[in-house]
């Protein structure tokens, strides 16, 4: 069997086959519920948005990426998961 067909195997074996594929070909899962109520909605921008506005720091519940801010790169987590109607999937 090839990497190409073990790593596919993996993807679609993922519970609810929840991974996205970046364009430098990452595997990733959904993020940006920051409210973790198992949709990622507008409520979720709520937060991200005031603790931007606000310039906020460190270890933060609305800092989507996980980069120690809340900042724009968060926003746009939240908006395309949003748009995407990402739900959490729960066996």
């Amino acid at each position: 069997m090839s990497w190409y067909h073990i790593v596919s195997m993996i993807i679609i074996q993922a519970f609810g086959n929840n991974l996205i594929t970046l364009p430098d070909g990452w595997w990733v899962v959904y993020g940006g519920d920051i409210n973790q109520d198992g949709l990622i909605d507008a409520g979720d921008m709520t937060p991200v948005d005031n603790d931007l506005s606000n310039y906020l720091a460190s270890y933060l519940n609305s800092d989507a990426n996980g980069d120690g801010m809340a900042d724009s790169i968060g926003i746009t987590i939240v908006d395309n998961s949003a748009s995407n109607f990402v739900a959490g999937i729960h066996p």
